[in-house]
């Protein structure tokens, strides 16, 4: 039996993944999020119209990047030239993201605690918080769950604009203005303000610790927000949450033993923090139905160590012959193929969504470890989206930068 022949067996091979009926359903789901009906919650996040006519020169503003892993903080101003200059860049961990539980005052005051070196001659503050958020008019948002295995459940309902600003008043005392923004606007945001380029359209995608998609909607579309003024809106999809996709076997296993099983199902059957796992599953599963023609060891190993393996720099693993050797990286291949054809499904059904002009590609400004680093995932995304947008003949572009996410967020502090 092969490895494609072992997947297909589970249901976690990409060929049993049919691309234009997910499509439809994607987009139909979308419609339903954007009328506050069901399927996606496609979140309205109340930036409008953000151009780099906006620009205030030499203001520097604080900068927070809470992601998956990583919490990012650093200073950032446009100098006179428009060009964006990063300072005094630090990270540190996501705080509650190892499994440690944080209440809600620990959790903001440890915020407050990271950044007020940055306050000083800094007005005011743009943070990216890459978790779910209900966001409102004020440009704040309140958290409506927590993906990624961050354990502040008292956060949970929580205004983070207002609660950060609270806990930096712990520190200093200046009055100070804040815009909450989700990761893949301001990757998406990022992209926009470093292109000199003109598109059809604007992708903001994640693919890292979890994987989520943003893009730009007309507001007589947005039908759950009544009064929107005229204009075009970046709507943060939520796309982790999408549950078209047939589940195989490993991912129902994984998914099992997540804090949330029903919830983020597209997340957990493709983005960096689960596929590691999922593959591991599928590996003992191997075994057990007696694939190798040896004894094989099996241990624990992180999505790093798959791309180490790939390239054939050791592995935690071991087999007795090649054989075995080559067909494990063929299990590792094909799953990394499907999570490329689903990441390319979902992106491929924003752009046929959001295209206005196809003489012109859509940009998909991209970002994310996961993406930049796993070894054979950008190859195969690129092959699936040329693959699917040659049928509805549109071009892309594929867009990335150094920073994009802090450059992002400081493209949206310009709306305060």
């Amino acid at each position: 039996m092969t490895a494609k022949e072992f997947l297909k067996k589970h249901n976690q091979s990409a060929e049993s993944i049919e691309v234009k009926s997910r499509i439809d359903d994607f987009i139909y789901k979308m419609g339903l999020g954007l009328k506050g009906a069901g399927g996606m919650p496609m979140i309205p996040t109340y930036l409008m119209d953000v151009n780099r006519s906006l620009i205030k020169y030499n203001d520097r503003r604080v900068l927070i990047d809470a992601g998956g892993t990583n919490f990012r903080v650093a200073t950032g101003y446009f100098d006179g030239n428009g060009k964006v200059v990063i300072e005094k860049l630090e990270k540190s961990k996501m705080p509650a993201s190892d499994g440690t539980h944080f209440g809600k005052e620990e959790f903001y005051d440890t915020i407050a605690e990271r950044i007020k070196g940055h306050l000083s001659g800094a007005t005011n503050i743009g943070f990216c918080f890459s978790y779910q958020v209900n966001m409102g008019a004020d440009i704040d948002g309140e958290v409506v769950m927590f993906s990624k295995e961050v354990n502040a459940p008292e956060v949970i309902g929580t205004k983070v604009g207002y609660e950060t600003l609270s806990a930096c008043k712990k520190f200093d005392n200046a009055e100070r203005k804040i815009v909450i923004l989700n990761d893949t606007v301001a990757t998406l945001l990022g992209g926009m303000a470093n292109s000199d380029k003109q598109y059809s359209a604007y992708l903001g995608y994640i693919y890292g610790t979890g994987t989520n998609v943003c893009y730009i909607e007309n507001t007589a579309n947005i039908l759950k927000v009544k009064n929107l003024p005229d204009g075009n809106m970046l709507i943060n999809t939520e796309c982790g949450n999408y549950d078209g996709f047939s589940e195989g076997d490993f991912d129902k296993t994984c998914i099992e033993c997540t804090a949330v099983p029903d919830k983020q199902l597209f997340e957990k059957m493709t983005s960096g923090k689960y596929l590691a796992d999922i593959i591991y599953e599928a590996l003992k599963t191997a075994v057990k139905e007696n694939c190798f023609t040896e004894e094989v060891i099996l241990a624990p190993f992180e999505l790093k160590n798959v791309s180490e393996f790939l390239n054939n720099s050791g592995f935690c693993c071991k087999f007795n012959n090649n054989a075995d050797e080559n067909f494990a990286k063929d299990v590792c291949r094909e799953l990394i193929d499907r999570a490329a054809k689903m990441g390319a499904i979902v992106n491929s059904a924003l752009a046929v969504a959001s295209c206005s002009n196809k003489s012109l590609p859509v940009a998909i400004v991209a970002e994310g470890t996961t993406f930049n680093r796993l070894t054979g995932y950008r190859q195969r995304f690129e092959h699936y989206l040329t693959e699917i947008l040659s049928e509805y003949g549109i071009a892309y572009e594929i867009v990335q930068g150094e920073d994009l996410n802090l450059v992002g967020t400081l493209m949206a502090t310009m709306v305060l």
